[in-house]
């Protein structure tokens, strides 16, 4: 990474153009040619341009020599943020009280913007997250130049753009950033996280038996490191695996196992994670009233913790085995109950999916109809489109029995047309 990168991010962010930074003393041309990289900046240059930005010229000066002690502090930073979030907050503040005196090294600096983004990624705090994203990384990033850019810049990059994309649901983007983190000289904690990770997303691309694959080499990590918590939490992601391939049996014994070790270790957060899956694992393997058991408890252990919420994905799938057993006043009960705690808009409509079955059992099948075409017109533009595989079937499928058939086959095309861009993409 050049200094031309810094100082045309800089001059935009103070809202300048060429002439107003160069002024009379530095030709546009000339300024223009060190922003892009093409002329290298001796110390009277660079001590005007710090001069008319108001920033300190020793930011400037030293911008191609790396500090040792600075390094070490990054490579601190970034193991907390992978491996322990909560203890990052000092280290960031201390960098940025100090940033343009420890920063001065051009990729040092980008190692730290690229760090301090994904640490707003995984703190929720999204806006500054775009903010720093936008400002300074988006025009600091050459992809060309990464190539030649320093290993911890590039993993850093990585793991930045794998946190990113993650949150916005683009799960194939996020897994291919996390398999180019460089795992050399990595400690074994980092090793173990970024192993977790991959197999989440895995996973959550349908890539099952990679996703079990990387799960149980974070299982080792874990065994290595003596961490029974995070223990519990491979068994339970295992558990998840297996459910999503409907090997109902193996994943209950990895649940259980999860459950086991979550219930010694006393993480009760956790153990709302294992209930709910084992309610889930239960309730599509046909034994409701055992489903309703474990998801109850885990609705209870939510409630205790307030965890509002996390109850909603738990209401869903207990409303839907009391709709099944045929107990609807319960099943209209939790509806309302859940509804009065929505955090989220898109939870109505994941609500209003786990009580279609309602409408049908009471014979209101105008509701029923309606129900499913809200849901559809929701998912359809929503990011998580997973629900239309089993909605457009449903609708067609009620039109038909309706005597409804060019809109049942037109619900029907939609399904066929879903399935097929469901199988191309995984």
């Amino acid at each position: 990474m050049n200094i031309g990168k810094r100082i045309n991010i800089y001059r935009k962010i103070y809202n300048m153009t060429l002439n107003d930074l160069a002024g009379d003393s530095i030709s546009t041309a000339h300024l223009s040619k060190i922003e892009n990289g093409y002329r290298n900046p001796g110390s009277p240059t660079l001590r005007k341009i710090a001069r008319v930005l108001d920033l300190p010229f020793t930011f400037f000066e030293h911008y191609a020599e790396e500090d040792p002690e600075v390094h070490h502090i990054l490579v601190q930073l970034e193991q907390l943020i992978i491996t322990d979030i909560k203890k990052a907050q000092p280290l960031i503040e201390t960098l940025d009280e100090n940033y343009y005196g420890y920063l001065s090294n051009v990729n040092q600096e980008l190692y730290y913007l690229l760090l301090k983004c994904a640490y707003y990624c995984k703190c929720k705090n999204h806006n500054e997250a775009q903010n720093v994203y936008e400002a300074y990384i988006h025009p600091f990033i050459d992809e060309d130049q990464m190539n030649e850019a320093p290993l911890y810049v590039k993993n850093a990059y990585h793991y930045c753009l794998g946190i990113r994309y993650y949150q916005m649901a683009e799960y194939s983007k996020s897994l291919e950033h996390y398999k180019l983190f460089s795992f050399d000289n990595q400690s074994l904690s980092v090793k173990a996280a970024l192993t977790y990770n991959i197999a989440v997303l895995s996973n959550a691309v349908g890539d099952y038996h990679t996703a079990v694959t990387y799960s149980h080499e974070a299982l080792s990590y874990y065994e290595s490191l003596h961490q029974p918590n995070e223990l519990s939490m491979v068994y339970n992601l295992v558990g998840v695996i297996y459910l999503n391939q409907e090997k109902f049996e193996e994943a209950m014994d990895y649940l259980t196992e999860a459950e086991k070790r979550a219930e010694d270790w006393g993480d009760r957060r956790l153990l709302t994670q294992i209930f709910h899956n084992k309610g889930v694992v239960m309730r599509k393997s046909g034994c409701n009233e055992t489903a309703c058991d474990f998801l109850e408890r885990a609705l209870q252990l939510k409630e205790e913790q307030s965890l509002t919420a996390s109850k909603q994905i738990t209401y869903h799938s207990l409303c839907k085995a009391y709709v099944s057993l045929g107990r609807l006043r319960e099943a209209e009960a939790l509806y309302n109950q859940a509804k009065q705690e929505v955090c989220h808009p898109s939870d109505d409509y994941y609500l209003l999916e786990a009580f279609l079955a309602y409408y049908l059992q009471t014979g209101n099948e105008e509701m029923y109809q309606q129900s499913l075409e809200t849901c559809i017109g929701f998912f359809e533009q929503d990011a998580d489109k997973e629900p239309l595989d089993h909605l457009y079937l449903k609708l067609a499928n009620h039109l038909y029995e309706t005597g409804k058939y060019k809109r049942a086959a037109e619900s029907y095309f939609s399904h066929i047309k879903r399935t097929e861009n469901a199988s191309g993409s995984a």
